[in-house]
């Protein structure tokens, strides 16, 4: 069965080097194979029977640097990836733009350019631009694009802000606070408090052609799901539904990282097995563990091709096998 992996990630020296990115302390090491788009990776999504890896440039991309660094380095990436990395293995690889959110104008130009030009798939987001999030004005512009062009956004975590890592993440022993405030914990309650913001503030309600994938199993959404409707949309806000509706409606959910029963149940009750596909979260998470759990889920065939294929074709447009 042709398999798809969404939330796939990779680096390159200069992105790197621009951003002082390390992530040689996690478990698994797995800054050895960030940049690494060549016979090893290709190995590794062969022998966990992965057809399709779309890539996007490791968080925090290039969302935290200047203007002046950011845009031709976005420009870069996104050049790179479909140009040489995309266009020598077109069968095992495709992509999300990188942008720099920093300048919301020129973010939205180059997702157009991205998409039109260079064939990528949409964007991946990483969170909040300096502490602001996509419900913000500025924004507005940026969101309008991906509607108008009709592909996705993917919302991915991004590092706190120092007051906030300060305030919850300071004085823990060793590596836990970065792992916190991380993959640990503190990234799946930001991204659920993103799409939370979005949906109160009429981000879906303006713009209805938006569509937000986020991974992990829905960032925490699926266990607040019923809370939100009980606390706040029963708030007198100018929101057309229900926060949960909206979830059902323009959220997308991968099972990036998240390789747990429990979690996948609930997920699958809150937004729809039809909302849902597969993800590793490579090179942070292992191929073959995050396919062997796949492979044990109590699904009907016809569930299981739209979680491994056949819903990421569609909502990304990629040709179909079926």
């Amino acid at each position: 069965m042709r398999t798809i992996a969404l939330e796939e990630h990779y680096g390159t020296p200069e992105l790197l080097a621009a951003t002082g990115l390390d992530v040689s302390w996690l478990p698994g090491r797995p800054d050895q194979r960030l940049c690494d788009l060549g016979d090893d990776r290709l190995r590794r999504m062969d022998d966990a029977g992965i057809d399709v890896q779309v890539l996007s440039a490791v968080t925090p991309a290039v969302q935290e640097l200047p203007a002046d660094r950011a845009i031709p380095l976005a420009q870069s990436l996104n050049t790179e990836l479909a140009e040489s990395i995309i266009a020598g293995t077109p069968d095992r690889f495709s992509g999300f733009a990188t942008l720099p959110t920093g300048d919301p104008e020129a973010a939205s130009r180059e997702l157009e350019r991205s998409v039109r030009e260079l064939g990528l798939l949409g964007a991946m987001i990483h969170g909040a631009t300096g502490g602001v999030f996509l419900d913000d004005p500025r924004y507005e512009g940026l969101l309008r694009t991906a509607a108008d062009l009709d592909v996705p956004i993917y919302l991915h975590p991004e590092y706190p802000t120092d007051t906030i890592r300060t305030a919850y993440y300071s004085g823990l022993p060793g590596s836990v606070g970065p792992a916190l405030e991380t993959a640990g914990m503190g990234w799946h309650f930001e991204i659920g408090l993103h799409i939370v913001r979005m949906i109160t503030q009429g981000v879906f309600d303006r713009i209805p052609g938006l569509r937000i994938i986020i991974g992990h199993l829905g960032e925490g959404l699926p266990f607040y799901s019923q809370r939100l409707d009980d606390f706040v949309s029963a708030l007198d806000t100018d929101i057309a539904h229900p926060v949960s509706w909206y979830l059902r409606n323009h959220i997308w959910e991968t099972t990036s990282g998240f390789f747990y029963d429990g979690p996948f149940t609930l997920a699958a009750e809150t937004f729809g097995l039809d909302r849902m596909m597969f993800s590793v979260d490579y090179p942070f998470s292992d191929n073959t563990r995050a396919r062997e759990w796949f492979d044990r889920l109590d699904l009907s065939e016809t569930d299981r091709a739209a979680i491994s294929h056949s819903t990421a074709e569609a909502v990304l447009g990629l040709p179909s096998t079926r």
